[in-house]
């Protein structure tokens, strides 16, 4: 049975580009070094030429199209919101940029600010649980070239957008998806548009915005900045910053989104909630404090401030896809189109690890302690598993499968007393 079928998922590809992409997602089980970013084929040594010519084709096939590569990661995401005991279910949106500058075979790539920072620009979603804080699947990826955005849910590239008009219609796309919880959109301090906030009324969003800008409170203009100095704080207890030890403290008002710069509006501008959330050291000294906007009324304000710190998950996917585990950046895909499809081709074995990482039954750990066991990494105690851990783990447990399934008991007893002769007697 292949993998989708076991895990009940729909991909919609004819069946040798189906089983191409299931072997693709097994191969990207993988910590790659930045000088070796290529597939790494689980067959054998003889094949590994043909897997490598089977990938090239995959990645370059117009057949292999996005919405049909990412109906799996979506159906993902319903499964983990199906299985969500939380309420609510944030989404975290950001931009990630990817240097491809020294890449001279990439033509099709966009300048993204100055006249040397020149790549691709990922936009991506990804779903959180509400609850604790685990990231379950991405809900969208986007891959901004200089040809136009190539989009999961959009067959062919679509026209570059404004950061914030983008986003606006990602998030009505992702509110029609049918996921059965209630969706909370979490982005950073780019979203402090009120004009595009305004938009976004009838879904519920979290956001920090800038200290200096203007809202309406108790019938003035106000900057968030003298807002919160008017509020009483809470204490709600002790936390750890970065290494130090401080206290939280919260407070809110309520706001409406108009900026002192805007003309007068027709009708009431939609009401909105400031939440300032402090982190002072003993001594009384600030260590770190953000502003928050939402319009969401039905959690406390601490769960708010929370929920903005779980949105640091999706930085750490960016990790994982840059540096810490698939070397995005040193991809050798000559064009944006197959390195969206190998985006997306990654973002199904991470989030399959996601799944494993998240699971705490009896079954999971000891997989996860063997899988960390073999990769033969050094973690922390506070932190015995992680994430590049297991995938390092994984493929090597894959590759065992492989040498298994191919060579005879006999025959490995054989290349061990061959390999005894060079290396000694092995374990």
């Amino acid at each position: 049975m292949g993998l989708f079928a076991e895990l009940n998922l729909p991909c919609y590809l004819e069946p040798r580009l189906l089983r191409r992409y299931e072997t693709l997602i097994k191969e990207h089980t993988v910590v790659n070094p930045s000088n070796a970013p290529g597939i790494k084929a689980l067959a054998n040594h003889q094949q590994a030429w043909s897997a490598s010519q089977a990938a090239w084709r995959f990645f370059n096939n117009e057949n292999a199209t996005f919405p049909m590569l990412s109906s799996p990661l979506l159906a993902l995401a319903r499964q983990a919101a199906t299985a969500s005991d939380s309420r609510f279910l944030l989404v975290a949106h950001d931009w990630c940029r990817c240097n491809f500058a020294r890449h001279n075979s990439k033509l099709d790539k966009a300048q993204l600010s100055h006249e040397r920072d020149i790549g691709y620009e990922l936009q991506a979603s990804l779903l959180i649980d509400g609850a604790s804080g685990r990231p379950l699947a991405p809900l969208g990826l986007n891959l901004l070239t200089e040809q136009g955005v190539y989009q999961c849910r959009e067959v062919m590239p679509q026209p570059k957008q404004p950061h914030l008009d983008e986003l606006v219609s990602r998030i009505q796309w992702q509110e029609q998806l049918g996921l059965d919880k209630s969706l909370v959109h979490v982005v950073d301090r780019e979203a402090d548009s009120v004009s595009h906030l305004r938009q976004l009324s009838q879904y519920r969003w979290l956001t920090r915005c800038k200290q200096d800008a203007t809202l309406l409170h108790e019938g003035e203009y106000q900057t968030v900045r003298q807002i919160a100095q008017a509020l009483k704080p809470k204490l709600i207890g002790p936390v750890s910053l970065r290494g130090r030890q401080g206290f939280l403290f919260v407070g809110e008002a309520s706001v409406a989104l108009q900026r002192k710069s805007e003309r007068v509006m027709a009708g009431e501008p939609p009401a909105a909630r400031l939440v300032l959330s402090q982190v002072v050291d003993a001594h009384g000294k600030e260590l770190a404090s953000w502003y928050l906007l939402s319009n969401v009324t039905e959690v406390a304000a601490t769960e708010l401030a929370q929920w903005y710190c779980w949105r640091w998950n999706i930085e750490s996917w960016f990790k994982l896809l840059k540096s810490d585990g698939f070397q995005l950046e040193d991809w050798q895909q000559t064009h944006g189109e197959a390195i969206f499809r190998r985006l997306l081709v990654s973002s199904m074995a991470c989030t399959l690890t996601f799944r494993l990482y998240e699971d705490d039954s009896a079954d999971a750990r000891q997989l996860k302690t063997f899988l960390v066991r073999l990769s033969g990494r050094v973690t922390k105690r506070a932190k015995p598993v992680t994430l590049p851990a297991l995938l390092a783990g994984l493929y090597l447990f894959l590759q065992m499968q492989e040498v298994m399934n191919t060579y005879t008991p006999e025959e490995l007893k054989e290349l061990t007393r061959i390999a005894s002769r060079f290396f000694g007697q092995l374990v």
